[in-house]
């Protein structure tokens, strides 16, 4: 089995852990604050240790372009942060992708979206 296969890549802002709904950013987050696999496990019920550690090997074995994918979603959460507060409401409630392309096309034009 080929370790992509643990995951859906459904575009570049959307790596989800297959069979589940949970982004690989949510779990390298807390693995990135130091939480354990067995730490992991509990705070991701659903997942298996299986692809707990799946996502991890992932990480480390796609480093440079992992990380340019979490700090893409950094900033886009950044982003839907902004706008929640410039709209008073959720993002999803105003043309969510659409303003998501907008502030991508903003940050390419500011130097400061990682390719």
């Amino acid at each position: 089995m080929n370790i992509k296969d643990y995951f859906n890549f459904n575009s570049e802002f959307d790596i989800q852990i297959r069979g589940h709904r949970i982004a690989i950013q949510h779990v390298l987050d807390e693995y990135l604050r130091g939480k354990g696999p067995d730490e992991l496990l509990r705070r991701f019920p659903t997942l298996s240790l299986e692809k707990i550690y799946a996502t991890i090997l992932y990480y480390l074995a796609n480093k440079e372009e992992v990380d340019r994918y979490l700090e893409r979603e950094r900033l886009m959460s950044e982003e839907a942060d902004k706008l929640i507060k410039a709209y008073g409401t959720t993002p999803m409630l105003i043309n969510w992708e659409e303003r998501l392309e907008e502030a991508r096309q903003r940050l390419i034009a500011e130097g400061r979206y990682p390719l």
